[in-house]
């Protein structure tokens, strides 16, 4: 018992550090144990070159994903090593592979600015508002962070446009479930309502044109629980970008908000 509670009480003070300060540990133990590829686990690398090449297949061409609403681009398809390393990413504090992702991330970002129409138009009028899809609280505790926002914010500045801005303004007003777990309609229910915008920035949401990110898109539930959000909140126009879409999102099984 007494061990127990030792490694629950590491685990929360690991947690408790900055981001800045884990990837320092890590990098400072990278030093002595040998890096492994987040999408494979071979040493050496830390996104080995067969699981860049892996990620390089676009879902649907340069299309947005079929059937889920709000529109979404996704720069590749969201299985094996990709699946792994997002996975790595978020939920095991890997974030020295959030490079790559934010390359993939920026890719489909710029899909979809070049590609929606009234996104199109408001990028070249500026601004457009770049939205994180908010982590729940219980997940960003576990995790330490909000892997998602990070990897937003990194996006964003990889594209290096002015005239995008990156802001977490979405909350989670009230517990949800694990999503891992449940089907198409369970999502949808489990998050329902489950979302607002921050009052702070009930201002800045309010008739702007928004693109929102997260790093994988299954159903749609949760862009579209997003979407619905920032709709109330005042915004005229909301559109997504994805590193990855899932095989079952290929489908094309439609989702609505």
């Amino acid at each position: 018992m007494h061990g127990r509670n030792d490694a629950t009480a590491a685990a929360a003070a690991w947690t408790d550090l900055p981001g800045a300060v884990r990837d320092g540990v890590r990098d400072a133990v990278g030093l002595v144990l040998p890096v492994r590829c987040g999408g494979c686990s071979v040493q050496g690398e830390r996104w080995c070159p067969a699981c860049r090449r892996a990620a390089r297949v676009p879902p649907v061409d340069d299309g947005p994903v079929p059937g889920v609403d709000p529109p979404v681009w996704a720069a590749t398809v969201c299985a094996g090593p990709v699946r792994a390393v997002v996975t790595a990413h978020k939920d095991t504090g890997r974030g020295d592979l959030r490079p790559g992702l934010a390359r993939l991330l920026a890719v489909a970002m710029h899909r979809a600015l070049a590609s929606d129409p009234d996104l199109r138009d408001a990028w070249r009028r500026g601004p457009v508002l770049v939205v994180p899809v908010p982590t729940s609280r219980r997940a960003g505790r576990r995790r330490g962070e909000d892997a998602v926002a990070a990897l937003g914010a990194a996006a964003t500045r990889r594209l290096g446009d002015p005239s995008l801005t990156c802001r977490p303004v979405l909350r989670h007003t009230r517990p949800v479930a694990d999503q891992t777990a449940l089907g198409r309609a369970a999502r949808a229910a489990n998050l329902a309502g489950s979302m607002a915008v921050r009052p702070a920035d009930l201002r800045l949401v309010e008739r702007a044109v928004c693109l929102l990110v997260d790093d994988v898109v299954t159903t749609g539930a949760t862009l579209a629980e997003a979407a619905r959000a920032l709709r109330v909140a005042g915004a005229v126009h909301v559109v997504a970008a994805v590193v990855g879409a899932t095989p079952s999102t290929r489908s094309g099984a439609r989702v609505s908000a």
